[in-house]
């Protein structure tokens, strides 16, 4: 059964020029699909990653890759909305790319669907009364 797990896997000096993607998909027939990556200046960085594939090739790629020295843990749910804070106002549903957050219509009311988040950040600034934040 295939089943879809993200992934923040954080990178050193010493191995940002590893290919993730080379070693799923040759070792392990995954299919990644790279959300979200960021460089800094000193070699170390970020990569949220979407993959698809069966749960036990799944499970032994996150080790391959902690043996590699990547530091890997799966992401859960990552927008979170203080709801004493929010307005509902809706600014932060123009601002989604992957539509994940949307306004109910019917009641007016802010919607997330996890499932399609991307952790880009874009809605954090669109806040007003910063109800929004993002854990990666």
């Amino acid at each position: 059964m295939m089943t879809e797990k993200k992934f923040k896997i954080n990178f050193t000096e010493s191995n940002v020029q590893d290919s993730v993607a080379y070693i799923l998909v040759s070792e392990f027939d995954l299919r990644p699909n790279i959300l979200k990556a960021e460089i800094s200046g000193d070699g170390s960085g970020v990569m949220i990653l979407s993959l698809v594939g069966d749960e036990e090739k799944l499970v032994k790629a996150e080790e391959r890759l902690e043996e590699a020295g990547f530091d890997i843990k799966e992401l859960e749910k990552r927008i979170h909305r203080d709801e004493c804070l929010c307005w509902n106002c809706g600014a932060c549903t123009s601002i989604c790319p992957t539509g994940c957050i949307s306004m109910d219509p019917k009641t007016f009311l802010i919607n997330f669907d996890d499932s399609k988040c991307i952790a880009c950040g874009a809605c954090l600034n669109s806040c007003a009364v910063h109800a929004l934040g993002l854990h990666i």
